[in-house]
Protein backbone atom coordinates (compact mmCIF):
# COMPACT_ATOMS: atom_id res chain seq x y z
CA UNK A 1 0.00 0.00 0.00
CA UNK A 2 1.30 3.42 -0.94
CA UNK A 3 1.90 6.09 1.75
CA UNK A 4 -1.05 8.24 2.79
CA UNK A 5 -0.71 12.04 2.60
CA UNK A 6 -2.83 14.80 4.08
CA UNK A 7 -3.36 17.73 1.75
CA UNK A 8 -4.87 21.21 1.73
CA UNK A 9 -5.77 22.75 -1.63
CA UNK A 10 -7.85 25.59 -2.96
CA UNK A 11 -10.20 25.08 -5.91
CA UNK A 12 -10.54 27.44 -8.87
CA UNK A 13 -13.54 29.11 -7.22
CA UNK A 14 -11.51 29.78 -4.07
CA UNK A 15 -12.95 27.02 -1.89
CA UNK A 16 -10.51 25.40 0.55
CA UNK A 17 -10.49 21.60 0.41
CA UNK A 18 -8.80 19.17 2.81
CA UNK A 19 -8.43 15.43 2.49
CA UNK A 20 -6.21 12.37 2.46
CA UNK A 21 -4.91 10.43 -0.53
CA UNK A 22 -2.53 7.57 -1.28
CA UNK A 23 0.45 8.35 -3.52
CA UNK A 24 3.95 7.06 -4.16
CA UNK A 25 5.43 10.38 -3.01
CA UNK A 26 4.58 14.06 -2.48
CA UNK A 27 5.69 15.04 -5.99
CA UNK A 28 3.29 12.64 -7.70
CA UNK A 29 0.44 13.71 -5.43
CA UNK A 30 1.12 17.39 -6.11
CA UNK A 31 1.20 16.71 -9.85
CA UNK A 32 -2.15 14.89 -9.76
CA UNK A 33 -3.78 17.65 -7.71
CA UNK A 34 -2.53 20.36 -10.10
CA UNK A 35 -3.96 18.42 -13.05
CA UNK A 36 -7.35 18.70 -11.39
CA UNK A 37 -6.98 22.47 -11.27
CA UNK A 38 -6.25 22.79 -7.56
CA UNK A 39 -3.83 25.29 -6.00
CA UNK A 40 -1.76 23.44 -3.40
CA UNK A 41 -1.56 24.93 0.09
CA UNK A 42 0.04 22.10 2.04
CA UNK A 43 0.98 18.41 1.69
CA UNK A 44 2.35 16.24 4.48
CA UNK A 45 2.62 12.53 5.17
CA UNK A 46 -0.07 11.27 7.49
CA UNK A 47 0.99 9.81 10.80
CA UNK A 48 -1.15 6.95 12.04
CA UNK A 49 -1.42 6.95 15.80
CA UNK A 50 -2.20 3.87 17.85
CA UNK A 51 -5.63 5.04 18.96
CA UNK A 52 -8.42 2.77 20.12
CA UNK A 53 -10.34 3.07 16.85
CA UNK A 54 -7.36 1.84 14.81
CA UNK A 55 -6.58 -1.00 17.22
CA UNK A 56 -10.17 -2.28 17.31
CA UNK A 57 -10.69 -1.50 13.60
CA UNK A 58 -13.77 0.65 14.18
CA UNK A 59 -12.93 2.86 11.19
CA UNK A 60 -13.30 0.15 8.59
CA UNK A 61 -12.18 0.82 5.05
CA UNK A 62 -14.92 0.99 2.44
CA UNK A 63 -14.59 -2.15 0.34
CA UNK A 64 -15.34 -2.79 -3.32
CA UNK A 65 -18.57 -4.57 -2.46
CA UNK A 66 -19.76 -1.55 -0.43
CA UNK A 67 -19.13 0.75 -3.40
CA UNK A 68 -20.83 -1.69 -5.77
CA UNK A 69 -24.01 -1.86 -3.68
CA UNK A 70 -24.03 1.91 -3.20
CA UNK A 71 -23.59 2.53 -6.95
CA UNK A 72 -26.29 0.02 -7.90
CA UNK A 73 -28.85 1.53 -5.53
CA UNK A 74 -27.88 5.08 -6.48
CA UNK A 75 -28.23 4.23 -10.18
CA UNK A 76 -31.68 2.68 -9.70
CA UNK A 77 -32.95 5.80 -7.97
CA UNK A 78 -31.47 8.22 -10.52
CA UNK A 79 -32.94 6.20 -13.41
CA UNK A 80 -36.31 6.28 -11.63
CA UNK A 81 -36.35 10.07 -11.81
CA UNK A 82 -35.39 10.78 -8.19
CA UNK A 83 -33.13 13.80 -7.76
CA UNK A 84 -29.53 13.33 -6.63
CA UNK A 85 -30.10 14.94 -3.22
CA UNK A 86 -33.27 12.94 -2.53
CA UNK A 87 -31.53 9.74 -3.65
CA UNK A 88 -28.60 10.39 -1.30
CA UNK A 89 -30.99 11.13 1.55
CA UNK A 90 -32.70 7.78 1.01
CA UNK A 91 -29.39 5.91 0.66
CA UNK A 92 -28.03 7.52 3.81
CA UNK A 93 -30.66 5.74 5.90
CA UNK A 94 -29.98 2.39 4.21
CA UNK A 95 -26.18 2.36 4.52
CA UNK A 96 -24.78 0.27 7.38
CA UNK A 97 -21.09 1.06 6.84
CA UNK A 98 -20.28 3.91 9.29
CA UNK A 99 -17.54 5.52 7.18
CA UNK A 100 -19.57 5.41 3.96
CA UNK A 101 -22.65 6.73 5.73
CA UNK A 102 -20.72 9.65 7.23
CA UNK A 103 -19.23 10.46 3.83
CA UNK A 104 -22.61 10.36 2.03
CA UNK A 105 -23.96 12.84 4.58
CA UNK A 106 -21.00 15.16 3.89
CA UNK A 107 -21.46 14.81 0.11
CA UNK A 108 -25.19 15.60 0.40
CA UNK A 109 -24.49 18.74 2.44
CA UNK A 110 -21.87 19.83 -0.09
CA UNK A 111 -24.25 19.39 -3.05
CA UNK A 112 -26.90 21.41 -1.22
CA UNK A 113 -24.46 24.33 -1.17
CA UNK A 114 -24.15 24.22 -4.97
CA UNK A 115 -21.32 21.78 -5.70
CA UNK A 116 -21.49 19.15 -8.42
CA UNK A 117 -21.71 15.49 -7.45
CA UNK A 118 -18.27 14.67 -8.86
CA UNK A 119 -16.68 17.66 -7.13
CA UNK A 120 -18.22 16.62 -3.81
CA UNK A 121 -17.08 13.02 -4.22
CA UNK A 122 -13.52 14.11 -5.07
CA UNK A 123 -13.17 15.61 -1.58
CA UNK A 124 -13.31 12.11 -0.10
CA UNK A 125 -10.62 10.11 -1.97
CA UNK A 126 -10.26 7.68 0.93
CA UNK A 127 -13.84 6.51 0.24
CA UNK A 128 -14.51 7.31 -3.42
CA UNK A 129 -11.46 6.48 -5.60
CA UNK A 130 -10.40 8.48 -8.64
CA UNK A 131 -12.04 5.97 -10.99
CA UNK A 132 -15.42 6.51 -9.33
CA UNK A 133 -15.07 10.31 -9.44
CA UNK A 134 -13.96 10.47 -13.06
CA UNK A 135 -16.78 8.22 -14.25
CA UNK A 136 -19.36 10.31 -12.38
CA UNK A 137 -17.84 13.45 -13.91
CA UNK A 138 -18.14 11.89 -17.37
CA UNK A 139 -21.75 10.96 -16.59
CA UNK A 140 -22.51 14.53 -15.56
CA UNK A 141 -21.06 15.83 -18.81
CA UNK A 142 -23.10 13.43 -20.93
CA UNK A 143 -26.23 13.57 -18.76
CA UNK A 144 -26.11 9.82 -18.13
CA UNK A 145 -25.16 9.57 -14.44
CA UNK A 146 -27.55 6.67 -13.86
CA UNK A 147 -26.07 4.57 -16.68
CA UNK A 148 -22.52 5.38 -15.58
CA UNK A 149 -23.26 4.38 -11.99
CA UNK A 150 -24.56 1.07 -13.33
CA UNK A 151 -21.22 0.54 -15.09
CA UNK A 152 -19.38 1.46 -11.88
CA UNK A 153 -21.40 -1.15 -9.99
CA UNK A 154 -20.69 -3.79 -12.66
CA UNK A 155 -16.99 -3.00 -12.53
CA UNK A 156 -16.67 -3.14 -8.74
CA UNK A 157 -18.75 -6.32 -8.53
CA UNK A 158 -16.47 -7.92 -11.09
CA UNK A 159 -13.31 -6.83 -9.26
CA UNK A 160 -14.72 -7.97 -5.92
CA UNK A 161 -15.58 -11.36 -7.42
CA UNK A 162 -12.06 -11.67 -8.81
CA UNK A 163 -10.50 -10.87 -5.44
CA UNK A 164 -12.90 -13.25 -3.74
CA UNK A 165 -11.87 -16.14 -5.99
CA UNK A 166 -8.20 -15.68 -5.21
CA UNK A 167 -8.75 -15.22 -1.47
CA UNK A 168 -11.11 -18.18 -1.09
CA UNK A 169 -8.72 -20.42 -3.02
CA UNK A 170 -5.78 -19.47 -0.80
CA UNK A 171 -7.64 -19.49 2.54
CA UNK A 172 -7.49 -23.28 2.86
CA UNK A 173 -3.74 -23.81 2.34
CA UNK A 174 -2.88 -20.76 4.47
CA UNK A 175 -5.15 -21.98 7.28
CA UNK A 176 -3.59 -25.45 7.15
CA UNK A 177 -0.09 -23.94 7.28
CA UNK A 178 -0.93 -21.77 10.29
CA UNK A 179 -2.51 -24.71 12.13
CA UNK A 180 0.53 -26.84 11.34
CA UNK A 181 2.91 -24.23 12.76
CA UNK A 182 0.79 -23.91 15.91
CA UNK A 183 0.83 -27.70 16.35
CA UNK A 184 4.63 -27.78 15.97
CA UNK A 185 5.01 -24.99 18.54
CA UNK A 186 2.69 -26.90 20.92
CA UNK A 187 4.76 -30.07 20.50
CA UNK A 188 8.03 -28.24 21.15
CA UNK A 189 6.80 -26.37 24.23
CA UNK A 190 4.48 -28.94 25.88
CA UNK A 191 4.97 -32.49 24.59
CA UNK A 192 8.71 -32.75 23.97
CA UNK A 193 9.72 -31.51 27.48
CA UNK A 194 7.97 -34.58 28.95
CA UNK A 195 10.24 -36.84 26.95
CA UNK A 196 13.32 -34.74 27.76
CA UNK A 197 13.03 -35.73 31.43
CA UNK A 198 12.69 -39.37 30.50
CA UNK A 199 15.68 -39.23 28.15
CA UNK A 200 17.73 -37.50 30.85
CA UNK A 201 17.03 -40.33 33.29
CA UNK A 202 18.16 -42.80 30.64
CA UNK A 203 21.72 -41.51 30.80
CA UNK A 204 22.63 -42.87 27.36
CA UNK A 205 24.03 -40.95 24.40
CA UNK A 206 21.11 -39.44 22.49
CA UNK A 207 20.87 -39.55 18.65
CA UNK A 208 21.54 -36.34 16.74
CA UNK A 209 17.85 -35.78 15.68
CA UNK A 210 16.81 -36.06 19.34
CA UNK A 211 19.47 -33.55 20.40
CA UNK A 212 18.26 -31.12 17.74
CA UNK A 213 14.64 -31.55 18.84
CA UNK A 214 15.51 -31.04 22.51
CA UNK A 215 17.56 -27.95 21.59
CA UNK A 216 14.65 -26.48 19.65
CA UNK A 217 12.28 -27.26 22.50
CA UNK A 218 14.54 -25.63 25.10
CA UNK A 219 15.03 -22.59 22.91
CA UNK A 220 11.29 -22.14 22.31
CA UNK A 221 10.53 -22.48 26.02
CA UNK A 222 13.19 -19.95 27.04
CA UNK A 223 13.14 -17.51 24.13
CA UNK A 224 9.63 -17.71 22.64
CA UNK A 225 9.31 -13.98 23.26
CA UNK A 226 12.45 -13.35 21.20
CA UNK A 227 11.01 -15.35 18.28
CA UNK A 228 7.78 -13.35 18.51
CA UNK A 229 9.69 -10.05 18.57
CA UNK A 230 11.82 -11.04 15.57
CA UNK A 231 8.75 -12.04 13.56
CA UNK A 232 6.99 -8.81 14.54
CA UNK A 233 10.06 -6.74 13.60
CA UNK A 234 10.32 -8.49 10.23
CA UNK A 235 6.63 -7.82 9.57
CA UNK A 236 6.92 -4.09 10.29
CA UNK A 237 10.20 -3.85 8.36
CA UNK A 238 8.64 -5.46 5.29
CA UNK A 239 5.51 -3.31 5.54
CA UNK A 240 7.50 -0.08 5.81
CA UNK A 241 9.95 -1.17 3.11
CA UNK A 242 7.05 -1.89 0.75
CA UNK A 243 5.74 1.63 1.32
CA UNK A 244 8.91 3.11 -0.23
CA UNK A 245 8.91 3.52 -4.05
CA UNK A 246 11.98 1.31 -4.47
CA UNK A 247 10.68 -1.29 -2.03
CA UNK A 248 7.30 -1.44 -3.76
CA UNK A 249 8.96 -1.86 -7.15
CA UNK A 250 11.28 -4.64 -5.95
CA UNK A 251 8.61 -6.62 -4.12
CA UNK A 252 6.16 -6.29 -7.02
CA UNK A 253 8.86 -7.48 -9.42
CA UNK A 254 9.66 -10.43 -7.12
CA UNK A 255 5.99 -11.46 -6.99
CA UNK A 256 5.92 -11.77 -10.79
CA UNK A 257 8.94 -14.11 -10.69
CA UNK A 258 7.43 -16.66 -8.28
CA UNK A 259 6.63 -19.86 -10.22
CA UNK A 260 2.90 -20.29 -10.91
CA UNK A 261 1.98 -17.52 -8.47
CA UNK A 262 3.66 -14.93 -10.68
CA UNK A 263 1.72 -16.13 -13.73
CA UNK A 264 -1.53 -15.95 -11.78
CA UNK A 265 -0.80 -12.41 -10.58
CA UNK A 266 0.11 -11.28 -14.12
CA UNK A 267 -3.28 -12.41 -15.36
CA UNK A 268 -4.99 -10.62 -12.47
CA UNK A 269 -3.15 -7.36 -13.28
CA UNK A 270 -3.95 -7.67 -16.99
CA UNK A 271 -7.61 -8.36 -16.24
CA UNK A 272 -7.73 -5.36 -13.91
CA UNK A 273 -6.05 -3.13 -16.50
CA UNK A 274 -8.35 -4.21 -19.34
CA UNK A 275 -11.55 -4.09 -17.32
CA UNK A 276 -10.84 -0.71 -15.71
CA UNK A 277 -9.73 1.03 -18.91
CA UNK A 278 -12.69 -0.47 -20.80
CA UNK A 279 -15.28 0.84 -18.35
CA UNK A 280 -13.62 4.28 -18.28
CA UNK A 281 -13.54 4.63 -22.07
CA UNK A 282 -17.12 3.37 -22.45
CA UNK A 283 -18.26 6.00 -19.94
CA UNK A 284 -16.73 8.87 -21.88
CA UNK A 285 -13.43 9.34 -20.02
CA UNK A 286 -10.62 10.20 -22.46
CA UNK A 287 -7.69 7.82 -22.92
CA UNK A 288 -5.06 9.95 -21.14
CA UNK A 289 -7.23 10.42 -18.06
CA UNK A 290 -8.14 6.73 -18.14
CA UNK A 291 -4.49 5.65 -18.24
CA UNK A 292 -3.70 7.98 -15.36
CA UNK A 293 -6.39 6.28 -13.26
CA UNK A 294 -5.42 2.74 -14.27
CA UNK A 295 -1.81 3.39 -13.22
CA UNK A 296 -2.99 3.63 -9.64
CA UNK A 297 -5.47 0.76 -9.57
CA UNK A 298 -3.64 -1.95 -11.52
CA UNK A 299 -2.01 -3.08 -8.25
CA UNK A 300 1.59 -3.58 -9.37
CA UNK A 301 4.27 -0.89 -9.52
CA UNK A 302 6.00 -2.48 -12.53
CA UNK A 303 2.78 -2.35 -14.56
CA UNK A 304 2.12 1.14 -13.20
CA UNK A 305 5.47 2.36 -14.55
CA UNK A 306 4.78 0.78 -17.93
CA UNK A 307 1.42 2.56 -18.12
CA UNK A 308 2.99 5.86 -17.09
CA UNK A 309 5.47 5.57 -19.94
CA UNK A 310 2.65 4.61 -22.31
CA UNK A 311 0.59 7.62 -21.23
CA UNK A 312 3.54 9.94 -21.94
CA UNK A 313 3.94 8.43 -25.42
CA UNK A 314 0.21 8.73 -26.12
CA UNK A 315 0.28 12.37 -25.06
CA UNK A 316 3.09 12.88 -27.58
CA UNK A 317 0.95 11.44 -30.36
CA UNK A 318 1.64 7.69 -30.31
CA UNK A 319 -1.04 5.01 -30.18
CA UNK A 320 -1.45 3.00 -26.98
CA UNK A 321 -0.43 -0.27 -28.62
CA UNK A 322 3.00 1.06 -29.70
CA UNK A 323 4.57 1.59 -26.22
CA UNK A 324 2.83 -1.47 -24.74
CA UNK A 325 4.23 -3.64 -27.52
CA UNK A 326 7.75 -2.85 -26.30
CA UNK A 327 7.02 -3.96 -22.73
CA UNK A 328 7.33 -7.62 -21.71
CA UNK A 329 4.58 -7.19 -19.11
CA UNK A 330 1.92 -6.96 -21.84
CA UNK A 331 1.50 -10.11 -23.99
CA UNK A 332 1.08 -10.00 -27.74
CA UNK A 333 -2.58 -11.05 -27.56
CA UNK A 334 -3.52 -8.02 -25.48
CA UNK A 335 -1.47 -5.63 -27.63
CA UNK A 336 -2.99 -7.05 -30.82
CA UNK A 337 -6.53 -6.64 -29.47
CA UNK A 338 -5.79 -3.02 -28.50
CA UNK A 339 -4.37 -2.38 -31.96
CA UNK A 340 -7.52 -3.78 -33.57
CA UNK A 341 -9.60 -1.61 -31.27
CA UNK A 342 -7.63 1.49 -32.27
CA UNK A 343 -8.08 0.74 -35.96
CA UNK A 344 -11.81 0.04 -35.68
CA UNK A 345 -12.59 2.68 -33.05
CA UNK A 346 -13.92 0.04 -30.67
CA UNK A 347 -11.13 -0.12 -28.09
CA UNK A 348 -13.53 -0.30 -25.15
CA UNK A 349 -15.24 -3.39 -26.55
CA UNK A 350 -11.93 -5.06 -27.34
CA UNK A 351 -10.60 -4.39 -23.84
CA UNK A 352 -13.78 -5.85 -22.37
CA UNK A 353 -13.23 -9.06 -24.35
CA UNK A 354 -9.61 -9.17 -23.18
CA UNK A 355 -10.76 -8.76 -19.58
CA UNK A 356 -13.21 -11.66 -19.93
CA UNK A 357 -10.45 -13.82 -21.42
CA UNK A 358 -8.08 -13.12 -18.53
CA UNK A 359 -10.85 -13.64 -15.98
CA UNK A 360 -11.19 -17.19 -17.28
CA UNK A 361 -7.41 -17.58 -17.23
CA UNK A 362 -7.31 -16.41 -13.61
CA UNK A 363 -9.75 -19.19 -12.67
CA UNK A 364 -7.45 -21.77 -14.24
CA UNK A 365 -4.35 -20.25 -12.66
CA UNK A 366 -5.91 -20.23 -9.19
CA UNK A 367 -6.76 -23.92 -9.52
CA UNK A 368 -3.20 -24.62 -10.69
CA UNK A 369 -1.61 -22.72 -7.78
CA UNK A 370 -3.82 -24.46 -5.22
CA UNK A 371 -3.08 -27.87 -6.77
CA UNK A 372 0.64 -27.20 -6.19
CA UNK A 373 0.41 -25.57 -2.75
CA UNK A 374 -1.62 -28.38 -1.16
CA UNK A 375 0.91 -31.18 -1.91
CA UNK A 376 3.76 -28.91 -0.77
CA UNK A 377 2.00 -28.34 2.57
CA UNK A 378 1.35 -32.07 2.96
CA UNK A 379 5.02 -32.86 2.30
CA UNK A 380 6.09 -30.15 4.74
CA UNK A 381 3.80 -31.52 7.45
CA UNK A 382 5.02 -35.06 6.79
CA UNK A 383 8.66 -33.99 7.14
CA UNK A 384 8.03 -32.03 10.35
CA UNK A 385 5.88 -34.68 12.02
CA UNK A 386 8.20 -37.42 10.80
CA UNK A 387 11.22 -35.63 12.27
CA UNK A 388 9.48 -35.24 15.65
CA UNK A 389 8.37 -38.89 15.73
CA UNK A 390 11.80 -40.22 14.72
CA UNK A 391 13.53 -37.97 17.27
CA UNK A 392 11.32 -39.40 20.03
CA UNK A 393 11.26 -43.04 18.92
CA UNK A 394 15.01 -43.48 18.29
CA UNK A 395 16.12 -43.04 21.93
CA UNK A 396 13.21 -45.22 23.06
CA UNK A 397 14.65 -48.09 21.01
CA UNK A 398 18.02 -47.36 22.57
CA UNK A 399 16.36 -47.48 25.99
CA UNK A 400 15.00 -50.97 25.38
CA UNK A 401 18.45 -52.07 24.19
CA UNK A 402 20.05 -50.55 27.27
CA UNK A 403 17.61 -52.39 29.53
Amino acid sequence: MAPVFEYEVRSQNGQKIEGTLEAENETMLASNLRKKGYYILNIKKKREGLNLNNILNFNKKVKLNDLAVFSRQFSAMINSGISIIDALDILRDQIDHPTLKKTVIAVTEDIETGSDLSESLSKHPDVFPELFVQMVRAGETGGIIGDVLDKVADHYEKQDELQGKVKSALYYPITIMVIALLVVIFLLTNVVPTFVTMFGDLGAELPLPTKILIGLSSFMQSYWWLVALVLLALFFFFRNYRKTPNGRLRTDSFILKIPKVGEMMKKIYLSRFSSTLSVLLSSGVDLLAGLSIVEGVVGNRLYGQALTEARIKVREGATLSDPLEKRAEFPKLLVHMIKVGEETGAMSGMLDKVAMFYDREVDRSVEGVVSIIEPVIIVFLALVVGFVVISIVMPMFDMYTYL
